[in-house]
């Protein structure tokens, strides 16, 4: 017996126990580099997902604005200047207002810089400033700098604090000014028409999007300067509104030398893995300049659009490297001493009986199916939850960024039809002021089983944002898309549901409908068209389906 044992360790188990522990050093060193590896690629994919967010907001605001210079209301106020040209264009400023509802204000400030009109979005609705209080804005960079442009190009401010009576107004409000100059019937210049956005969504949704699964917030927003727009500190933010000298550069030199010099990277130093991307969010026909609101900032000067620059730096830092690096290695060796038993515990059975080494495999082998079936099990429930909205099941946002381009080049190439509803539940905020968002999402969720149920099999619903619900129909004209959704309306509305014993009133929405190839030929124009015919929707009463008019046709 011993001298069986003996053989077994001398012959097998110890040259197998060296081979075995070299190959899990091996394992180990491999396990460390890929982890490296993705975690490289999440901060790459967390800066990008913060660009592409940064860069929407812009491109929605010069979108409003453009359709401020072309309201017909402007245009009397331009030609005319009288008072009921300006109420005229004051009532279609605060509908504006209060449909987008992230505008601090909407303007038109003449040639001489006197704000002529002004609706203000306060405590969640639009205010009219009366005339007696408004205010000269002519040495305002940003009114300087829309007047220098030519006609239908767009000035975009720095991003900053908004500054009232040359003072930075509190609480802060953080503010990107877009502006217009306009001119009358006769080609005369009549000063400019400008958008004060609510920063603060801007950078909620930087901040989702760039949002790590360890639920850190590491990633900065800086301007050109670098200094702080966002930052994992909020003290850091906004220092140049408040004369401070720190920034980013003066905490981080070295770091700030090669992130300034560069478009995107990623490098290690002393203080970690840094990350960085540039965003460029100025498009064609839009222009800036330097300058700030507050009264002693000095003359300002023009910026073009390759000037124009964020940068979004992400700072992993050397601790949780070192943390992630070392995160599996007592599980590393747990399992080399756990092996290296087994192999001694292997010999010793091999000394005793050679079915009891067989039966040791068979057993190895069943817990390695096991092993690879609940693998398979975990990648399938990420893949789910990678393209679900947790709440009601249905798809995503990103699903639908990569499913519905794909469903519009398959109804062209095909040339069959293709509908693409927007959906938004009606006093949904009221609603869940009133019963709170335990209701809502239950009304939330009743909605999802609904659509579910009243769906065909073909048809991509996904949760588009909040309350709003995007779904795309291949196959579907319009009148199918009409019947079908307001079948599933009218299931809505005689829907029950309780919460905490309460019995909930009826829940009713109102949806849009855009087509393929009558309202566009992408992802972007049918969005467009289909919120375009839920405004109309809820304009005209709600709960109700509203088709998209064509486009060129009037509403």
């Amino acid at each position: 017996m011993r001298s069986r044992l003996a053989r077994y360790l001398l012959t097998l188990i110890l040259p197998s126990g060296l081979l075995s522990l070299m190959f899990l050093t091996s394992l180990h060193h491999e396990e460390q580099a890929l982890l490296r590896r993705h975690l490289e690629a999440a901060e790459e994919l967390r800066l990008l997902a913060g660009a592409r967010s940064l860069a929407g907001d812009v491109g929605m605001i010069a979108s409003d604005v453009r359709l401020i210079a072309s309201l017909p209301s402007l245009a009397a106020a331009l030609d005319n200047g009288d008072e009921p040209s300006l109420a005229a264009l004051s009532a279609d400023l605060a509908a504006l207002s209060a449909s987008r509802r992230v505008y601090d204000q909407l303007r038109w400030i003449d040639e001489r810089g006197m704000e002529r009109v002004r609706v203000d979005y306060v405590q969640n609705q639009p205010f009219i400033v009366p005339g007696e209080r408004l205010q000269n804005k002519a040495q305002r960079y940003y009114f300087t700098g829309t007047m220098h442009l030519a006609p239908g190009e767009i000035f975009v401010s720095p991003f900053d604090l908004n500054v009232e009576q040359d003072r930075v107004e509190t609480p802060i409000k953080p503010t990107l000014r877009l502006g217009m100059p306009v001119q009358d019937a006769a080609g005369q210049a009549r000063g400019i028409v400008i958008a004060n956005y609510f920063g603060r969504y801007l950078l909620d949704r930087f901040s989702e999007a760039t949002e790590a699964g360890d639920s850190v917030d590491r990633v900065n927003l800086l301007n050109r300067d670098g200094y702080w727009l966002k930052a994992p500190q909020s003290a850091d933010e906004w220092g140049f509104m408040f004369g401070r000298k720190e920034h980013f550069g003066t905490r981080y030199p070295d770091a700030w030398t090669r992130i300034a010099g560069g478009e995107r990277g990623q490098f290690e130093d002393a203080h970690g893995l840094w990350s960085f991307r540039t965003v460029r969010p100025l498009g064609a026909g839009m222009a800036s300049a330097t300058g700030s609101p507050l009264p002693a900032s000095g003359a300002s000067a023009p910026l073009g659009g390759d000037d124009y620059a964020w940068k979004l730096v992400s700072r992993v830092p050397a601790h949780t490297l070192k943390h992630t690096a070392n995160r599996n290695l007592v599980g590393w060796a747990l399992i080399t001493l756990l092996f290296m038993g087994a192999l001694l515990a292997g010999a010793f059975v091999l000394a005793r009986a050679q079915r009891r080494r067989d039966a040791l495999a068979e057993n190895l082998r069943a817990l390695n199916r096991r092993l690879e079936e609940k693998v398979r099990l975990r990648t399938e429930e990420l893949q789910q939850q990678a393209i679900r909205d947790p709440l009601t099941g249905l798809f995503n946002r990103r699903y639908l960024d990569e499913t519905l381009p794909r469903e519009i080049h398959r109804a062209l190439r095909d040339e069959e039809g293709l509908a693409v509803v927007m959906i938004d539940l009606d006093h949904f905020k009221a609603f869940n002021d009133q019963w709170g968002h335990e209701a809502g999402d239950s009304v939330l969720l009743g909605v999802a089983e609904a659509l579910l149920d009243g769906l065909r099999a073909s048809d991509i619903a996904c949760r588009y944002g909040g309350e709003e619900i995007l779904i795309v129909m291949p196959g579907a004209d319009a009148d199918e898309a009409v019947r079908r959704i307001s079948a599933i309306s009218a299931q809505v509305s005689n829907m029950g549901a309780r919460v905490m014993g309460r019995n909930l009133p009826p829940v009713t929405f109102s949806a849009g409908v855009a087509t393929v190839p009558e309202h566009g030929d992408n992802a972007e124009m049918l969005i467009r068209a289909a919120d375009r015919a839920l405004y109309m929707a809820k304009e005209t009463g709600r709960d109700r389906v509203v088709v998209a008019h064509p486009p060129g046709s009037a509403d």
